[in-house]
């Protein structure tokens, strides 16, 4: 009798909590489990890009990828800096230096295990700190070592996000880091006073425009806005206030929440709402606020129309390829876009929503194994060699034998092939090839968050990973059985003795245990 009413009693909490999931329409259209299912071991990949790309002995065509400067630094001339190519083959080569590039290849190395103060006998880190703008009087981190701002927030803001979280990950390495992270906060914020936010009374900050001209104080209004970017000065004010406990910098980030939470369009352009998403939901854990968490999830998997410049999530089959959860260009109509580094950066965003609102459980771990097992097509080993840009294909052939650097971007249709993995350098003419850097350097934020588990197309997704100075003290971890049967998964704990807790049901799963255990997943289902 007493079994029974426990097996009834575990069955009204599975059902209970599918009954509490959040439904997000975009993902309920892609599969449960993608096909063909092919995941590549991403943490090999990861740590196989950051050998390749920053060892600056490398030899051959276009190599290598990664050089240290003899000169001395535009802000600190103690430092020798960083040049990495954007693209394989670029113009200009070994002369190239990109934030949105650099940094997040040493933060996504570090994610899976790589440290970057000693990797290939160099600290990469402390390099690093050039691309804070100083000696031109912009302090904060740009896209070069000496530039402007004003005239795109993407590539203004997003190198301080990654700053940030280089910092998270080694807070000791070099003194200059701290100030430089106060300084950044500073000023995000004095653009929230400038755009018309105040405290008292409440006014919330215009954020509709291109950019902000930190010298001038003045707003660039012309071209394609990107008020998305209130997610991502959210995300940097929130995190002062963590690291600082200022509560000026909290009411910062409410400020621009609130814009969002006020706007009615879609605002997505590029990466900097999904980290507006996980500050909202953190912020609503843990400080009481409520913003509107469901309206920029579906902002986030929106199916590109009405969008600033038709950016969404992908669904569909391309010619037997799953490509649902890809990130770009989407509109349905047969000719979307997809482009590698976004999903990899959404991925890291948004996987750590779940801590702070696990009714998003099962839409995130769904879409986080379709992007994943999809993202294995931006690479040269994953399509035939008609479907890939052939100047980037030959090289890769040669050259990038584990391939690991990925194409920047994948058509639906290109000149009557589908898919076609490639890119705009080559069109463009900043490169010989479409093989991209700037794209592949942020696979380690996915592949950090990842493993395979003894069950093919049962992730474990660890929820800390990439939460940047969140409570990470405990392990969590996200299981999403795509399966149509349930499945029993083994868990490796680590060392140490554990209570297993599953958030989603609210029950004591296991207690002072160690070593592993085996967890039940009902199909279609999730575990936290």
């Amino acid at each position: 009798m007493k079994q029974t009413l426990l097996l009834i009693f575990l069955l009204c909490a599975v059902l209970f909590a599918l009954a509490q999931q959040i439904s997000i329409p975009r993902i309920d259209k892609m599969p449960n489990m993608p096909a063909p299912y092919l995941m590549r071991d991403w943490k090999k990949v990861a740590v196989d890009y950051d050998n390749f790309v920053f060892d600056t002995g490398k030899v051959g065509n276009y190599l290598p990828i990664t050089k240290i400067s003899t000169s001395n630094g535009v802000n600190y001339p103690e430092i020798k800096t960083i040049r990495m190519d954007t693209y394989v083959g670029q113009n200009d080569h070994g002369n190239v230096a990109e934030a949105i590039n650099i940094i997040p290849a040493v933060v996504g190395a570090s994610l899976v295990g790589v440290d970057k103060t000693t990797h290939l006998s160099t600290n990469w880190v402390s390099k690093i700190k050039d691309f804070y703008n100083q000696k031109n009087g912009q302090h904060v981190y740009l896209n070069n070592y000496s530039t402007t701002t004003g005239n795109d927030w993407w590539y203004e803001v997003m190198p301080n996000v990654f700053f940030y979280q280089l910092y998270a990950l080694y807070p000791n390495v070099d003194a200059d880091f701290k100030t430089q992270f106060i300084t950044i906060a500073n000023r995000q914020l004095n653009v929230l006073y400038q755009l018309g936010g105040t405290v008292q009374p409440w006014n919330v900050p215009n954020m509709n425009f291109r950019a902000f001209n930190l010298i001038t104080g003045l707003p660039n209004s012309t071209s394609v806005p990107e008020p998305e970017t209130a997610g991502s000065i959210a995300w940097i004010l929130h995190q002062a206030y963590i690291e600082t406990n200022n509560r000026k910098y909290l009411q910062g980030a409410e400020m621009a929440l609130d814009f969002l939470q006020n706007w009615t369009n879609n605002p997505s352009y590029e990466i900097q709402l999904p980290y507006g998403i996980i500050a909202a939901a953190r912020m609503n854990a843990e400080t009481g606020t409520n913003y509107n968490i469901q309206k920029m999830m579906n902002w986030s998997f929106s199916a590109g129309q009405g969008t600033l410049r038709g950016w969404g999530c992908i669904v569909g089959n391309w010619n037997g390829y799953d490509v649902s959860g890809l990130i770009g260009e989407a509109n349905d109509k047969g000719n979307d876009y997809a482009f590698s580094m976004n999903g990899f950066q959404h991925a890291a965003a948004l996987a750590p929503v779940v801590k702070y609102d696990k009714r998003y459980a099962r839409a995130i771990g769904k879409w986080i194994l379709n992007m994943a097992n999809a993202s294995r097509l931006f690479y040269t080993n994953a399509l035939p060699q008609g479907n890939q840009e052939s100047a980037g294909y030959a090289w890769a052939k040669l050259f990038d034998t584990n391939s690991c650097i990925p194409f920047e971007s994948m058509k639906q249709i290109w000149k009557g092939t589908s898919p076609m993995i490639m890119g705009d350098a080559v069109q463009g003419g900043w490169a010989a090839t479409d093989l991209s850097m700037y794209s592949g350097s942020s696979v380690g934020y996915m592949a950090g968050i990842i493993n395979k588990t003894n069950v093919d197309g049962l992730l474990q997704i660890d929820l800390n990973k990439t939460d940047f100075r969140g409570d990470n003290s405990y392990p969590n971890y996200l299981y999403y059985n795509p399966t149509t049967n349930p499945q029993k998964v083994d868990v490796n704990l680590p060392t140490g003795n554990y209570d297993v807790y599953d958030v989603i049901t609210e029950t004591v799963l296991n207690t002072n245990i160690s070593g592993s255990f085996v967890t039940d997943i009902p199909a279609d289902n999730v575990r936290l």
